[in-house]
């Protein structure tokens, strides 16, 4: 068995293992994550030329999913909602800090656009972002009891769903692309994908979806965390599968203009955490709000 597919199943594990368990331990799987994340974009700004400020992309990552987590701390008896009541205080601090430090790094010549710029990108982008996939696993609607058993939290539900979107986006887009692929379909930033390949993983989105959320309310969940919707179910897979191939795109895009083949080097075979996580940092954040506006109604 290959070095590819062996870290391959050993990361799909301990990320379903994190997913389960929920709580601190998701938490803490995916903020350690996005802190490698973190280091690989600035490898690539560095690549570049640019020199954003390390310390503060790194603790801004930090802090956003510190308040991601905090109503899942026992004893402290934090609100649900405080995350999303104080995300817009840690960006504005996360902003203004951006452009103090850099203002008073000692350095000749002085900071540049490009490293103010690339400071606030990358802790929205590797820390606010993908923070929105532990507000999903913890998401809890209105009126249901709150499960103390792992597997009967609608949180579960919505991110298993939101991955097997995001997976199924993936595989069949590489699968399509390989057996049908015939047309470029943004050469100059990602010159394997296609148009037929991005249709494959849309349509496969959509399927999955379709098959995920009704299984999750008529089998798996008797809380019934999309409310027997159903027809919702297509549009989330459309949408969120949408979101992945652009995040995918994006990340591509960061890459080529940095003129590095991969964001790193951390899983052999896979490339860096960007590389395996692009599209979840977009498909994670359309997902929460999809479930909140359309499937809940509480936004």
């Amino acid at each position: 068995m290959s070095k590819r597919v062996i870290y391959g199943f050993s990361l799909f594990f301990i990320a379903i293992v994190a997913l389960v368990a929920g709580g601190l331990i998701w938490s803490l799987a995916l903020g350690s994550a996005c802190y490698i994340a973190g280091n690989e974009f600035i490898t690539m700004t560095k690549a570049k030329g640019i020199n954003p400020s390390p310390r503060i992309i790194r603790n801004m990552i930090i802090a956003f999913f510190v308040i991601a987590t905090l109503p899942e701390i026992p004893g402290l008896n934090i609100a649900a909602n405080f995350p999303l009541q104080h995300f817009p205080i840690v960006l504005t601090i996360g902003v203004c800090l951006s452009f103090f430090r850099l203002l008073l790094r000692q350095e000749n010549p002085p900071a540049t656009i490009a490293d103010i710029a690339t400071t606030i990108l990358g802790f929205i982008y590797v820390g606010w972002m993908p923070s929105h996939l532990v507000l999903l696993r913890n998401l809890v609607p209105q009126g249901m009891t709150e499960s103390v058993n792992p597997l009967q939290q609608p949180g579960l539900a919505y991110v298993w769903a939101s991955l097997f979107i995001i997976w199924a986006t993936d595989v069949f887009a590489y699968y399509c692309g390989k057996h049908f692929g015939k047309h470029l379909l943004y050469p100059q930033i990602s010159p394997k994908k296609t148009v037929e390949g991005a249709i494959g993983g849309l349509l496969a989105s959509v399927f999955w979806a379709t098959i995920v959320v009704y299984c999750a309310d008529h089998y798996f969940f008797t809380e019934h965390p999309f409310r027997n919707n159903l027809w919702q179910a297509p549009l989330m897979g459309l949408f969120v599968s949408i979101g992945a191939q652009l995040g995918d795109l994006c990340e591509s895009l960061l890459k080529r203009d940095a003129g590095l083949k991969d964001s790193g080097n951390l899983i052999p075979g896979h490339g860096g955490m960007l590389d395996r996580g692009d599209g979840l940092i977009f498909g994670g954040a359309i997902s929460y709000y999809w479930v909140c506006l359309v499937v809940l109604g509480i936004l």
